[in-house]
């Protein structure tokens, strides 16, 4: 018999046949477990015997024994029982989302501020779940959702009539300038779009949402904004901020981060437009939830509401 036709060789039913006489120590005992006629076992033993051109079984007194072979033969049929429990197990797992993957696209500004409660309460309810965080832009963000890169997606400036996108929308905190504390803006209840225009300004690129807004502003106010900084990561702009070196643009609520929240400060930009700067929570339309997907959505639902938008 050639060794890679072995396994195709060997009948199940014949194999868990010579699991169980080795199980019960005779072929009467493993009949009467498998509830056939001890004849029946005999003969696709006898038959697997004739397929494979070895002996399997030895006959002691009343009894029998496994040779060499019908030992191996055991041992794989064994293995493969156990591995197929754990395959069964971990397959119940899935259907019970104990474990699994979520992938959710987020802008830079909501790690710290909504979503680390979200994912402190989804952990505790689906601890063993993984959670793939991925950053971007704004329209990073929404080429996630749309291609199925990600489950759910949050950030700002998301088109709310996008025919592919489930988009809930909150209004967020205002928009906001965010200059160093010892800056001479820092002083001020708020600044006009006017007056931001004599500053040393840090561009984002302008993809992101935050920049979006900012051109608006100059469109509606129809003055020109000239960048002294250009980054694409909030964390270099509000550090070039924090220096003194000129003047960022994110929400207030944006800024919370544990290592500027004494170097920076927000200042509201006077003008309808930044009053109403949006987040959205997207998803494709189309796309099944499951039910973790569906509990972590739903956090970050109430965690956009508890800050106070709607």
């Amino acid at each position: 018999m050639r060794g890679d036709s072995f396994v195709s060789e060997v009948d199940e039913r014949q194999l868990r046949y010579l699991y169980e006489v080795a199980n019960y120590g005779g072929v009467r005992a493993a009949a009467d477990k498998l509830g056939v006629n001890a004849s029946a076992v005999s003969r696709q033993l006898a038959q697997l015997e004739h397929k494979l051109d070895m002996v399997l079984l030895e006959r002691q007194g009343r009894g029998v024994t496994l040779t060499e072979i019908g030992l191996h033969l055991v041992d794989f049929y064994r293995e493969r029982l156990q591995r197929q429990q754990e395959l069964t197990m971990q397959l119940q797992e899935f259907r019970q989302l104990k474990r699994g993957h979520i992938a959710i696209g987020v802008g830079e500004g909501f790690i710290d501020r909504l979503l680390g409660r979200a994912l402190r309460d989804f952990s505790e309810h689906y601890p063993d779940i993984v959670v793939d965080v991925r950053c971007g832009s704004t329209a990073e963000i929404i080429a996630m959702v749309r291609e199925g890169q990600v489950d759910m997606g949050l950030c700002t400036g998301v088109d709310d009539f996008d025919p592919l996108l489930k988009v809930r929308s909150f209004r967020g905190a205002p928009f906001s300038a965010v200059v160093s504390v010892s800056h001479p803006l820092a002083k001020q209840r708020s600044v006009t779009v006017r007056e931001l225009q004599s500053q040393r300004l840090i561009f984002m690129p302008d993809h992101f949402g935050v920049q979006r807004y900012l051109h608006a502003l100059a469109q509606a106010e129809q003055i020109h904004f000239a960048p002294s900084y250009r980054c694409n990561m909030f964390t270099a702009a509000q550090a070039i901020a924090a220096a003194g070196l000129g003047v960022a643009f994110m929400s207030s609520d944006a800024t919370r981060h544990p290592v500027d929240e004494r170097r920076v400060t927000a200042i509201p930009i006077d003008h309808p437009i930044a009053r109403a700067f949006p987040s959205q929570l997207i998803c494709r339309v189309g796309r099944r939830m499951t039910p973790a997907v569906s509990y972590l959505w739903k956090q970050l639902e109430h965690g956009m509401m508890r800050t106070g938008v709607k």
